[in-house]
């Protein structure tokens, strides 16, 4: 194959052929290529080893082999050939990205971030799809050390970038951050640049700056931006552009900084500082304003048997199931020999009624290790935070009497795990109607826990101690609006907001109006703040779709609830007939009780069947419903109708057999297993809140494609059909 000596060399440095020094090798290329493309990697990194030998100035080679050691993660020869790389053209984008993977590799996200930034700058106006490859891996792993704000701008990056074709990953990491209910709504958008005084005598340089920045010309916006602030200090709209360098640049302690900055500029609204000043608190994965000292306590001694008695014997511990106790190996450690939680009330007998006021709540956990040969024997209390030290010790005491604890690590968890509380001490028994009474301890217990937790951020002292201090009201409404991002608070008592800001002495929310044509404008950490209910049908499946998107609980429940009180069916020319099963599907993922979603979804069959909709998707998401509610007889009939109704429609038997695999009722190929049947339900989780897509069953499929190709009925066993 001739090579066109006009076109622009593979090594990346942007020349053409013509005029690049691989102009006497490239002509190997094509060889390369296609043992690349038959599957011999291996001979194609013979032959480039061959190709830099004869040429060393090959840089072409240079570029294609690192990337071949990455598709072979042969991680210590990619470093190797991006040194060598970067010695023969140091500003070449390629090299400089085959740089930042190896440093990727080996856990140095700060070098790995500055050398992609490095590439970008350089890389001019088309930016190669290796370059876009390694920042997907950036920002996955950005976002696996909770760095949160970087990652979603190298992903979207990878997302919005024109031709680039594999944003799979980037996808993933924005929908992951995107969906996760346990990540603040805060994190879940980039702040955006303030604009300047109209009247600043230096709008011209912050215009430059902002134009640097937006083409990916990080280090250089920052000099400016640098230098502007030493002459307009305290700047909002020059902070907000360093904020967004170092956004860029993966720096979490000056974006936490910055945002501290930020919240104390007096030109902006109160409720725009106190919405930085939370987010400084969610930035960098090392802030601990809003996190809650846990103390961990050790003994050591002779013998565990006895102290694993006395606490089987104690009905204020609960021991935790043995295939539990592998979870808590720690590295380099071995699992404890048992564990028990330690809980704030006495443990429930099968016959006791179950009631917030007698529910048992875990205040820490104690592992049990046994003799090892380099160490005794020891007892340790895991997450145990200080407020509760006192009364863990007074229950230690009498299981373990006698005994010298020692204070190890003191550890951090953040506020809204320990504001949720970790239900233990029940049986079997107690599950059927444990929905309503959890959904009541929530109420009770979360605005008082969060109210009555000392917080760095207050300046050691509770939200309540602090509602009196004038002092302190910028830092009480960041706190608010901390949590008001918290969908996995939130979601579960609709009140808690006007509740804390009562405790905390702070006005209440401004209602948000929107219209139809400015939804789409506000950000997704003020949804829950709007008013739906004069939105159209159009903007309310929106708002719906957008809240499943972003774990926006409340405000989809509101959008859901008011879809539901239009009519639908005759607006649109028939457009909308159907998308009230939007709104029932998403009040059934989110109720806060099974009993509420299985009326949602009764409700949601019947409007199905009055206008001939389809119920697969509905079927389908019973399964799980039914299961976590142990209703073994509606599961199987569940099973049975999607059979009977959909058997000639591939793509649901398909999700059916998926499902019943998952769950251990048939093996992959849709044979049965030899005893076939449910698990038990599953005892409530942390929090003990019951939600429908916390199992994998019980997700809706994507509703069926009409019609679907006759597959002359299903040959799936099932449950029942035996």
């Amino acid at each position: 194959m001739s090579i066109d000596t006009y076109s622009i060399c593979p090594c990346g440095s942007g020349k053409k052929i013509k005029f690049c020094k691989c102009k006497d090798s490239v002509h190997e290329l094509d060889r390369v290529l296609q043992m690349i493309d038959g599957g011999q990697l291996v001979p194609a990194l013979d032959q480039l080893g061959t190709i830099l030998d004869q040429h060393p100035d090959a840089a072409w080679a240079l570029a294609i082999r690192g990337r071949l050691f990455m598709d072979l993660r042969e991680y210590s020869s990619l470093e190797e050939n991006a040194e060598r790389f970067r010695r023969l053209q140091p500003s070449n984008p390629l090299a400089l990205t085959q740089s930042a993977a190896a440093a990727l590799f080996r856990q140095d996200l700060s070098a790995a971030t500055e050398l992609i930034l490095e590439a970008l700058t350089e890389s001019g106006q088309t930016v190669d799809s290796f370059v876009l490859d390694v920042a997907s891996l950036l920002a996955y792993a950005l976002a696996g050390n909770g760095i949160l704000l970087t990652s979603r701008v190298y992903a979207t990056l990878a997302m919005v970038s024109t031709g680039y074709e594999d944003s799979r990953m980037a996808a993933s990491v924005l929908q992951q951050i995107n969906g996760d209910p346990g990540v603040n709504q805060l994190a879940k958008a980039v702040p955006e640049l303030i604009s300047p005084p109209e009247n600043a005598d230096w709008v011209e340089r912050y215009d430059e700056a902002a134009l640097l920045l937006s083409n990916n010309k990080v280090v250089l916006a920052q000099n400016k931006f640098e230098s502007l602030q030493r002459s307009a200090p305290l700047q909002p709209a020059v902070l907000s552009g360093l904020l967004n360098c170092a956004i860029w640049r993966g720096d979490h302690a000056a974006q936490a900084d910055l945002l501290v900055k930020l919240s104390q500029c007096e030109d902006l609204s109160d409720d725009t500082r106190a919405r930085y000043l939370a987010l400084a608190q969610i930035a960098s994965p090392d802030a601990d304003g809003l996190m809650v000292q846990h103390l961990e306590l050790t003994a050591d001694v002779e013998a565990i048997d006895e102290y694993q008695m006395s606490m089987i014997a104690n009905s204020r511990f609960e021991e935790l199931p043995a295939e539990a106790l592998e979870q808590f190996k720690r590295e380099g450690d071995v699992a404890p020999r048992a564990a028990f939680q330690i809980l704030d009330k006495n443990s429930l007998n099968a016959d006791d009624e179950v009631t917030t006021d007698n529910i048992p709540v875990g205040m820490a956990a104690v592992f049990l290790f046994g003799k090892e040969t380099d160490r005794s024997a020891r007892l340790q209390v895991v997450g145990l935070p200080i407020h509760n030290q006192s009364k863990v010790e007074e229950l230690l005491g009498e299981v373990a009497p006698n005994l010298n604890w020692s204070t190890g690590e003191e550890g951090q968890i953040p506020l809204a795990v320990t504001a949720t509380p970790q239900i233990g001490g029940l049986r079997a028994e107690h599950y059927e109607n444990l929905d309503s009474v959890v959904h009541q301890l929530v109420q009770q217990r979360v605005p008082e826990t969060l109210a009555n937790t000392p917080v760095g951020l207050l300046g050691g002292v509770s939200l309540k101690d602090a509602a009196g201090d004038d002092s302190k009201k910028l830092e009480r409404a960041a706190m608010v609006r901390f949590i008001e991002g918290e969908d996995n608070l939130i979601a579960r008592d609709e009140t808690l907001i006007d509740r804390l800001l009562e405790i905390a002495n702070l006005p209440k929310r401004e209602t948000i109006a929107v219209s139809n044509e400015e939804l789409e404008e506000i950000p997704g950490y003020d949804l829950d703040r709007i008013d739906p209910t004069n939105l159209d049908a159009e903007n309310l499946i929106y708002l719906i779709q957008r809240a499943q998107q972003i774990s926006a609980t409340t405000i989809g429940r509101k959008a859901a609830n008011a879809l539901l009180q239009q009519d639908t069916e005759s607006v649109g020319g028939g457009r909308f007939i159907g998308s009230k099963l939007i709104a029932y599907s998403f009040l059934m993922q989110r109720a806060t009780s099974s009993d509420d979603a299985v009326a949602y979804l009764d409700q949601a069959k019947a409007y199905a069947a009055e206008n001939k909709l389809s119920d697969a998707s509905l079927l389908l998401a019973e399964l799980g419903l039914r299961l976590r509610r142990q209703e073994i007889e509606q599961f199987q009939n569940t099973v049975q109708t999607i059979v009977s109704k959909h058997s000639d429609n591939p793509e649901v038997m398909g999700r059916l057999q998926q499902i019943l695999a998952q769950l251990g009722l048939i093996n992959p190929d849709g044979s049965p297993r030899n005893q076939p049947g449910p698990a038990p339900a599953a005892a409530p989780s942390a929090g003990g809140i019951w939600t429908p897509d916390g199992e994998s069953a019980a997700a809706p499929a994507a509703p069926p494609a009409a019609g679907g190709d006759a597959s002359g009925g299903s040959k799936l066993w099932v449950p029942g059909m035996d």
